[in-house]
C-alpha cells in the first residue's frame, strides 16, 4: 500500500507527505548549513565594523543555506525543519544566543511561503528564485537595524536589500549547481 502511494505522488510530480528519510535530508543539511551560518555570523559581526553594505553582501550566502533544504528534499517543511536545526546550533555557537532559533525559524517559514501558495505543486527555478530573493531582501532591509545604525534611511535600507536581493540569485546559482550534482550522483531522487 505504501508502495502505491510512492508511485502516485511520483505521478503528480510531488510528495504530499515528508517521509522520515526526508526529514533526516532537512535536519542534516541544516545542521551542516549552521556551519556556514556560524561562521558567516562571525563574518558579519567583523564586516559591521566597516560597513552596513558588506553585511548586507553576505545575506545572500546566509538565504542560499535557508532556501537550499527546500531546493535539495522538496518536501514541505524542509526548509523550517532545516533552519529550526540550524537555529539551535546557532543559538549555542555565536553571540545572537537563543533569539538565532526563532529568527532561523521565521526565515525558514519566509522561505517556504511562495511555495505554500502553489500548495507545494511546482517546483520551479522560478519560484525557487523568488523564495531566496524575497528572504535576502527581507534580511537585507533590516541589516542596518541589525548593525546598530541609529535611524537608517529608507535609502538604506533600499539599497541594502538590493544587495542582498542580487548576492542571494548569484548564490543561488550555486545551489542550482550543487542540486543538479546530488540528483546526478544517485543522492537525491527526481521525479520527471
Amino acid at each position: 500500500m505504501a508502495d502505491q502511494n510512492v508511485v502516485r505522488n511520483k505521478q503528480r510530480g510531488h510528495k504530499s507527505r515528508p517521509t522520515p528519510r526526508d526529514l533526516l535530508m532537512a535536519v542534516a543539511i541544516g545542521i551542516a548549513g549552521s556551519v556556514v551560518t556560524v561562521s558567516v555570523s562571525y563574518l558579519q559581526l567583523a564586516a559591521s565594523a566597516v560597513h552596513v553594505y558588506l553585511v548586507a553582501a553576505t545575506l545572500g550566502l546566509w538565504a542560499l543555506i535557508c532556501v537550499l533544504p527546500l531546493l535539495i528534499v522538496r518536501v514541505p517543511g524542509a526548509s523550517v525543519v532545516a533552519c529550526l536545526a540550524m537555529g539551535i546550533v546557532c543559538g549555542v555557537t555565536t553571540p545572537f544566543g537563543p533569539a538565532a532559533i526563532g529568527t532561523l525559524l521565521l526565515e525558514g517559514i519566509i522561505v517556504e511561503l511562495p511555495f505554500l501558495v502553489t500548495r507545494y505543486r511546482q517546483w520551479s527555478a522560478r519560484l525557487f528564485t523568488l523564495s531566496t530573493v524575497i528572504v535576502a531582501a527581507f534580511l537585507g532591509w533590516l541589516a542596518p537595524q541589525a548593525v546598530g545604525v541609529q535611524d537608517p534611511s529608507v535609502g538604506m535600507c533600499l539599497i541594502c536589500a538590493v544587495i542582498a536581493a542580487v548576492g542571494s540569485v548569484v548564490f543561488l546559482a550555486g545551489g542550482f549547481w550543487l542540486d543538479r550534482r546530488l540528483v546526478a550522483a544517485g543522492v537525491v531522487e527526481r521525479s520527471a
